[in-house]
């Protein structure tokens, strides 16, 4: 997935991939170097964050 934001840093559209972009622009008349195109997609957090934010298991003695 690809965002295309404006010179504000205001997310204006989000496609599948640059082609979706591009038409986008194209679409609404945006300038070249109007606007940026930058991945929406970011890492998950390692399993290492998730396990020590669990409660322990309570003992069963």
């Amino acid at each position: 997935m690809l965002g295309l934001y404006d010179q504000q840093g205001v997310l204006r559209f989000s496609g599948r991939d640059r082609a979706d972009c591009l038409a986008y622009a194209e679409l609404f008349a945006l300038a070249e170097g109007s606007f940026s195109l930058e991945p929406l997609q970011h890492e998950p957090p390692s399993a290492g964050v998730w396990a020590s934010a669990r409660p322990a298991a309570a003992s069963s003695s």
